[in-house]
């Protein structure tokens, strides 16, 4: 007789079909035992120090001595959890609302909310905003907190191929005009390191009279030239309806944010259970995102080198051989067939001391896996040539250069129905 549980071994059944020969040896990748301090450019595994390209501390300033100090403080003052109460009840206070206050002069909007995950953002504010009668459009790369968050909504929820504008276009010709509507997209994709292309994304919402919605994850503190993200590069911030973001990236921090109009926030504050129904983000994380906040603004130089630490490695990379598509922003991957990145990641790890992330199904599309590796300001050019050079002798292992790129895409419009 069925049980709830039949799922996991279809689960396991699956991951390994679609990893085959690569699942045994690779699959100790995931959930790998790492120190505290995990994103600084060199860390010790086993007695071994080790090359870090693996996380999203772009900026770093998640060891930063001032972010540091600025959570000890509060540490020190108020304890570490505190305050222990939802916002709407014991939680709200004056560190969060001087976060809320310069967040929104960053992003230059009337309001700003701050919420415990990035996730929660991202996810309780589709869910809440998107009504019966109406309906919210999702690229199909984009984080999945967006998906989750449409999925939950009470309106209709529909999905277009990645950057498919033309895809976009045909559901919103679908819709009656007067039908309110929101478009969510990523403005940097987290897996491929491609972005969004607002300037059409505006152009498609006034003419379907939709709202747009940008989740900018890992584009805050990394694009633009002031660090405010795609929508300052691409020049199109006014048009940007929302301004979603994490501080588990650039921040170097914890947490999530909505920037846009009071009214908006307003609503998302009373009525998103992502918001209402959970813990107040800690006074000390709370304080150390101020102060990094600060920094971004104030330390343009970290910017300057993890754009040419960036350039370093995509240069070497595609001097190589190997299939990196076309990112903008500082994400970095190198597209594989089926699994092969869990082994190369193995590999990179146990032969050549380095640490990168495999990244496979579900998170890209079935058959696909990648390399996905993450330079920060704290990196050298050094490391970084020798990250190229390690995966050069890994592909004489590994057929690497037999890249997947087309097939990931392809694969999308799949993903997107």
């Amino acid at each position: 007789m069925a049980d709830v549980f039949d799922k996991c071994d279809e689960f396991w059944t699956r991951m390994k079909k679609v990893a085959g020969e690569h699942f045994d040896k690779g699959v100790n990748t995931f959930f790998r035992e790492f120190p505290v301090t995990n994103c600084l450019p060199t860390v010790t595994l086993n007695g071994v120090e080790h090359l870090q390209v693996s996380t999203n501390d772009y900026l770093g300033l998640a060891t930063h001595p001032d972010v540091v100090a600025a959570a000890t403080e509060i540490v020190r003052e108020s304890g570490v959890g505190t305050p222990l109460g939802a916002r709407p009840l014991t939680g709200n206070t004056k560190l969060h609302l001087h976060l809320e206050a310069e967040l929104a002069k960053f992003r230059k909007t009337e309001a700003s909310l701050v919420f415990n995950l990035g996730l929660g953002a991202m996810s309780g504010t589709i869910a809440c905003m998107v009504g019966r009668k109406e309906k919210v459009f999702v690229d199909a790369y984009a984080h999945g907190c967006l998906h989750d968050g449409a999925r939950l909504c009470k309106g209709e929820a529909s999905w277009f191929g990645h950057n498919d504008m033309d895809d976009l276009e045909s559901q919103l010709k679908e819709c009656p005009l007067e039908q309110p509507k929101l478009i969510a997209v990523d403005g940097v994709y987290g897996m491929t390191g491609d972005l969004a292309p607002l300037p059409e994304l505006v152009k498609l919402k006034k003419k379907y009279n939709a709202q747009l919605f940008v989740d900018d994850a890992h584009g805050t503190g990394v694009m633009g030239a002031n660090g405010r993200g795609t929508p300052e590069l691409f020049g199109v911030e006014d048009e940007v309806d929302l301004h979603g973001g994490t501080f588990a990236k650039s921040f170097g921090t914890f947490g999530g944010y909505l920037c846009g109009p009071k009214k908006v926030l307003d609503f998302v504050r009373f009525v998103s259970p992502s918001f209402m129904l959970t813990k107040a983000l800690p006074g000390c994380i709370t304080a150390a995102t101020i102060k990094s906040l600060e920094l971004m603004q104030s330390m343009p130089e970290r910017r300057t080198q993890l754009w040419e630490n960036i350039d370093v490695l995509r240069t070497g990379l595609r001097d190589a051989g190997f299939a990196i598509g076309n990112p903008e922003g500082a994400v970095t991957s190198i597209f594989t067939r089926g699994a092969m990145a869990l082994t190369a990641v193995d590999l990179l790890q146990k032969n050549h001391q380095i640490i990168v992330n495999p990244v496979m199904y579900p998170a890209v599309p079935y058959g696909t896996s990648i390399i996905r590796m993450t330079p920060s300001a704290l990196h050298t050019p050094d490391q970084m040539k020798q990250l190229v050079a390690a995966i050069v002798e890994v592909a004489k292992t590994v057929p690497l250069h037999e890249g997947n790129e087309a097939a990931a895409h392809k694969a999308i419009a799949k993903t997107s129905t």
